[in-house]
Formats: structure tokens, sequence, C-alpha cells
């Protein structure tokens, strides 16, 4: 299908690839409705990583996100393309048909050119029939990363409420200040939280955590040594580490 559309539209390369080429920009105004706007998103979130997606969808404003969620909510499973639903009715009647005119010639046995052209018919029509279901069902099965996509959009984009599966997964995030910090200002200046916060929340969580490992190891050490005993550093990395140690036996080591 990729080289066919590649053909009719002069390039002898697929779209994939040309999409990678330029790091899939593909600029687009506003949709005009909800249902264009969650397929389209849905087209992104196929061809870009989960944070790249998340972050675009966070600078959404909360209205459009409502916009987003009362559409998944409205539809939760990708509709199927016209083509592809009317392919399968087609093959179906088709293949009725077939069954039909195949019963027809065995009714007409003694009238030899009436048995025949049924005959004829009936395997052309079983062909054709076959022919449409199989290619709506290849049809179906190509497009199964799109229907994937599209229940994670919904994830995103969904109301981290009491349904929501990453509920849970968002609190023991904003224990942690990084994703507290987020989430203060995610509800002074857009709205409620959704599941794109939690995805942006666990990647501060990361990057943070990345950082504590690029501090020298001897520092981690005795921070955690003395942790909980009087007068012993917190074990954060706003703690000046030492430049002058004195190197000794047993206790005197300093």
């Amino acid at each position: 299908m990729s080289l066919v559309n590649s053909f009719f539209d002069g390039s002898l390369l697929g779209s994939e690839r040309l999409m990678r080429a330029r790091e899939f920009y593909a600029p687009e105004r506003t949709p005009p409705s909800p249902q264009v706007a969650f397929e389209r998103w849905t087209q992104r979130l196929v061809v870009q990583s989960e944070l790249g997606t998340a972050r675009e969808l966070a600078g959404l404003s909360d209205a459009e996100l409502e916009a987003l969620q009362s559409e998944f909510i409205r539809c939760p499973t990708r509709p199927r393309s016209a083509y592809v639903r009317g392919g399968i009715w087609a093959g179906v009647a088709l293949v009725a048909l077939g069954c039909l005119s195949a019963g027809l010639s065995q009714a007409n046995i003694g009238n030899d050119g009436a048995t025949g052209f049924f005959e004829v018919a009936a395997i052309g029509l079983l062909i054709a029939g076959l022919v449409a279901f199989g290619w709506s069902l290849v049809a179906s099965f190509s497009a199964s990363h799109l229907d994937l996509s599209y229940g994670t959009l919904g994830l995103y984009v969904g109301e981290l409420d009491e349904q929501h599966p990453w509920l849970y997964k968002a609190v023991n995030l904003v224990r942690l200040e990084p994703a507290a910090g987020y989430r203060r200002r995610v509800l002074a200046e857009r709205g409620r939280l959704r599941g794109v916060d939690y995805v942006l929340m666990r990647e501060l969580v990361k990057a943070h955590d990345q950082l504590e490992q690029t501090r020298p190891a001897r520092l981690v050490a005795e921070q955690l040594q003395t942790l909980g005993t009087p007068g012993g550093p917190p074990l954060d990395s706003a703690t000046p580490e030492p430049r002058l140690v004195q190197v000794g036996a047993g206790g005197a080591r300093s």
C-alpha cells in the first residue's frame, strides 16, 4: 500500500521513509472536530516517542484535552475506515450471492445453458467475495498499531480520577519534589492532572535520578553512612563536596 501511494505521489520512496527524513515534521492547522483531532494525535503517537507526544499534549489547554477525552469516552475503540467496513460487507454479500448461484446451478441440472451460466457466475462471485473479504482483513491487521495507539492516547488525555489505571502510580511519584513541583504548576496554570502529566512527571523523576548517578561515589557513601546520626549531612545533591580529606588508619580518618 505504501508503494502504491508513493507511485501516485510521484516518489519512489515510501511515505514512512520520507517522514523520517524530516523527523516526522508535518505542521497542521487546528483540526475542525474532536474526531479528526483524535485521529491525528493517534498517528503522531505512532511515529514519535511517548515523551515527544506527551510534551505536545501537555501544551494544550484543559478544554482541548477535555474534548479529546470526551471523544475517547464516546468511541473507546478506533473506528474502521469506510473502505474496510464496505469491503467486509461486500465480501460477505458476494460470497452469499455465489452460494445462491451455485444452488441455482444445481436446481437447473437438466438445462445445460442455465447450469453453465450459474456455475460461472457462482465461481466468479465466490472469488470476488473472498478477495474483497481478504483485502479487508489484511487492511485491518495492517492498522493494528493505530488501534493500540488509539487506546494509549485515551490514557494520555484521560483525567487522573478513580477510574484511571495510572492513579496510584502518579500518587507515588508526587512524593518526590520534581514531580510535586510539576503537579503544583499544572494545577495552578492549566487545570486537572491527566495521564499525560503522569508521563512527564515520570520522566522528570528519571532525569533527577540520572543526575544523582553523576555524583562522586565517595561523597554518596559518606552521606549514606552518616544519615540519621547527630550532625550527619543530608543525602541530597545540595551538600557541598569536601575537598580536603585526611587519610589515616581506623578512627584517624575524618
